[in-house]
């Protein structure tokens, strides 16, 4: 007897895009120059009618040796190399090459008019937890680091083990991070802290290069969701109405995200559920939140939901998953997977 056995081969991996026709999540985004954009769990800062996009640098691997690296562009499709803004050897020693700097996010402060760019730091095997805080003259940089430290100490009932006595020591840790800058010319940064189990928010000091002090619950910061290991924060706000997304805790591997609103900054909070719907939402299509990105030009209540999908085991290989989506008022928000666009698919959105 022959058995004749059929040969199934493998799929082709999607061409990689450089962004001339149209958005396509989780397929290899290359920048105007034909290489691959270096930007992962970053952020978006408006300047003028150009956008900088900041994010990690993941070239030679894991732990983003080579540091922050920043793209420009006025359509947000084709993306300049502005080249590393932060090497990874301007860092401390101990968050460089097996060290991590991670989550860049940039805002401008008007009175001193500096681009200030907050991160997460941490050193070899994630035991450190600090923020850095870097600022420069223009968006293309160069940043300087000026701050690293650990913004809040506050004693949620500290336990016996190293990490928590480090705590206890210097500050609660703070990992996954984000900055909001709001209407009133305060900013924020939200960040994961306690050994990554409750969510901080703090007001930032009025050069944005520390938090406000003196520090006081309730008025200069807050606890959110406390025990609910929430990471990965995105925030954002619309007429007035805070909104968050962050993701839960699952490593590398992509779980269902959760959005959370308010009316004070501080809060309350009020946890919604899901953003996302359809295939995929229980994985957030098989990426995790890192920047909501208004597009006014698009429409008012008009943004961009920023995500990574990671790939844990090669993560220069990582890609980027930009959705759009439009809030409407007194209506859950909803991001669908849609698997190629451009900003004309704002017209359809805002339409329904």
């Amino acid at each position: 007897m022959i058995v004749l056995l059929a040969c199934h081969r493998a799929p082709p991996p999607p061409t990689p895009v450089d962004g001339r026709d149209a958005f396509v999540p989780g397929v290899e985004w290359r920048d105007t120059d034909g290489a691959p954009i270096e930007a992962h769990g970053g952020g978006v800062l408006r300047v003028g009618r150009r956008y900088y996009w900041y994010g990690e640098n993941h070239r030679l691997g894991g732990g983003n040796k080579t540091g922050i690296s920043a793209y420009s562009s006025t359509d947000l499709l084709h993306w300049k190399n502005e080249g590393v803004v932060l090497p990874k050897d301007s860092l401390p020693e101990r968050f460089r090459d097996r060290g991590v700097a991670e989550r860049p996010k940039v805002i401008y402060e008007r009175r001193t008019k500096r681009y200030v760019m907050w991160m997460h730091l941490d050193a070899n095997r994630y035991s450190d937890a600090s923020a850095g805080v870097a600022v420069s003259a223009s968006p293309n940089g160069p940043f300087r680091l000026v701050r690293v430290f650990r913004p809040i100490g506050y004693d949620y009932g500290y336990g016996a083990d190293s990490a928590q006595l480090r705590e206890r020591e210097l500050g609660n840790t703070f990992r996954d991070m984000a900055l909001l800058a709001d209407d009133d010319g305060r900013a924020y940064v939200f960040y994961a802290s306690e050994s990554n189990r409750t969510m901080y928010v703090s007001r930032l000091s009025d050069d944005y290069t520390d938090v406000a002090r003196p520090i006081v619950e309730g008025r200069t910061w807050a606890r959110l969701f406390p025990d609910a290991r929430r990471e990965a924060p995105a925030p954002f706000k619309v007429d007035g109405t805070y909104y968050l997304i962050t993701s839960g805790q699952s490593g590398w591997d992509p779980n269902p995200a959760r959005y959370h609103v308010a009316e004070r900054v501080l809060g309350p909070w009020r946890t919604v559920g899901n953003p996302a719907v359809g295939p995929d939402s229980a994985t957030t299509f098989r990426s995790q939140s890192a920047f909501v990105l208004p597009v006014p030009s698009a429409c008012a209540r008009c943004f961009v939901f920023m995500a990574d999908r990671w790939e844990p085991r090669a993560l220069e290989r990582s890609t980027y998953v930009w959705l759009p989506f439009v809030v409407r008022p007194g209506e859950p928000l909803r991001i669908e997977l849609v698997p190629r666009w451009d900003l004309g698919a704002f017209r359809a959105l805002a339409a329904r």
